[in-house]
C-alpha cells in the first residue's frame, strides 16, 4: 500500500511529522498493536526478560526526536510493561539506563566488528536444569590433554545459546498430517536371508501386551528401521519390556541376543530374565518411529510410553 500525508507519514515503526520547515520523528504503533510484550512470568531465560525494558526504552529514545514526546512515550511503555507483570524497579532501571545515552550516540552508525569464531553450545531452556555451559567448561581439561584441541577450543569461545522448549501450541498441534490411518501401518520382517532379527520379529498392525493394553505402530517398520521405540516380549512368561534405539533394530536385537547368551556382557536385568524364564527366546515389535534423530527426545518418549503401557519387565 501507499500512504500520502500532508502533516505526517509513517515509515515502518517511525512516524515522520512535518511542522512548518521542521521534521520530527515519533514512534509509530499500528492501530492493531496490543503491546503484548513477553510476559515476565513466561518460561524464558531471566537475562532475556531483564533486558526487554531497556531495549524497548532505548528504541524510544532513538526514534523520538522531541524530548517532551519522548517522556510521554516512556510513561506509556511503563504502563505497557506493568500490564505484562514486569517489576517497577526493573522497568525504572531500564528506562534510566536508556535516558543516560545521548541521542546522537544512539543514532550514530555502528561499526560492525569481525566476530571471533564462537562455538555455540545449544541447550533447551528448562528452568530446573543446571547451567550445562558451565559444566562443559569445567570438563574442558579433558579435551585440553590434546594440544590440537587446546588450540581449537578455548573457554571464552563457548557461546551459551538457548532453544525454546515445546509450548502448548507445539504440543497440541502438528505441522504435518498423514492421510494414513493408524491401522494402516504395519510391522514386517525385512526378508533379508542374512538378517538375524527376522526370526524374532512379531509382525502385524498391532500388538497386545499381557496386561491387555494394545500397541499400534505409528509408521511402517521392519528390521532395518532406525530411531525408534520397541517392545520385547519374553517367550516364557509373556511379559514385556519397552526400549529405544537410534541404530537399526537388527543391530539392537543383535546386542540383546549377545547379552542374553553371555552373562558377563549384560547391562540390564532383562537379559538374565529372558535367559532363565524364556530360555533365550523372545519376540520384538517396533512400534514408535521418531520424527527427529534426537537422543534426548527419544529417551523422553520411551519414558512416557513406559508410563502408559506399564510393561512389567521395565520394573
Amino acid at each position: 500500500t501507499m500512504e500520502i500525508g500532508e502533516k505526517q507519514l509513517p515509515f515502518l515503526d517511525v512516524l515522520v511529522q512535518k511542522n512548518n520547515t521542521l521534521l520530527t520523528t515519533d514512534v509509530f504503533y499500528k492501530s492493531t498493536d496490543t503491546h503484548q510484550y513477553l510476559d515476565f512470568r513466561s518460561s524464558h531465560p531471566s537475562h532475556t526478560k531483564r533486558n526487554i525494558p531497556y531495549c524497548l526504552a532505548r528504541r524510544i529514545c532513538t526514534i523520538v526526536s522531541d524530548q517532551e514526546t519522548r517522556d510521554e512515550r516512556l510513561v506509556e511503555l511503563n504502563i505497557f510493561l506493568k500490564s505484562q507483570n514486569y517489576p517497577d524497579g526493573l522497568i525504572g532501571n531500564g528506562i534510566r539506563r536508556a535516558r543516560q545515552i545521548p541521542r546522537n550516540e544512539l543514532l550514530a552508525p555502528k561499526v560492525k566488528q569481525t566476530a571471533s569464531e564462537k562455538i555455540p553450545f545449544v541447550t533447551t531452556y528448562i528452568p530446573c536444569h543446571p547451567n550445562m555451559v558451565e559444566v562443559a567448561k569445567t570438563n574442558l581439561p579433558i579435551l585440553h590433554q590434546s594440544q590440537k584441541m587446546r588450540e581449537l577450543i578455548r573457554p571464552e569461545d563457548i557461546l551459551s545459546s538457548k532453544r525454546q522448549p515445546n509450548n502448548l501450541k507445539k504440543i497440541l498441534t502438528r505441522a504435518r498430517y498423514s492421510v494414513k490411518k493408524k491401522s494402516d501401518f504395519t510391522v514386517s520382517r525385512c526378508g533379508d536371508s542374512r538378517c538375524g532379527t527376522c526370526d524374532y520379529m512379531s509382525e502385524g498392525n498391532q500388538f497386545v501386551l499381557k496386561n491387555g493394553r494394545t500397541i499400534i505402530p505409528n509408521a511402517n517398520m521392519n528390521c532395518k528401521s532406525k530411531n525408534l521405540i520397541y517392545c520385547i516380549t519374553c517367550a516364557g512368561c509373556s511379559e514385556s519390556y519397552i526400549g529405544q534405539t537410534g541404530n537399526a533394530l537388527c543391530e539392537r536385537t543383535r546386542v540383546h541376543r549377545q547379552q542374553i547368551r553371555c552373562a558377563e556382557t549384560r547391562q540390564i536385568p532383562l537379559s538374565g530374565h529372558i535367559d532363565e524364564c524364556g530360555r533365550g527366546s523372545f519376540t520384538i515389535y517396533p512400534f514408535n518411529k521418531m520424527t527427529e534423530e534426537n537422543c534426548m527426545k527419544r529417551l523422553n518418549k520411551e519414558r512416557r510410553l513406559i508410563e502408559i503401557f506399564q510393561p512389567r519387565l521395565n520394573k
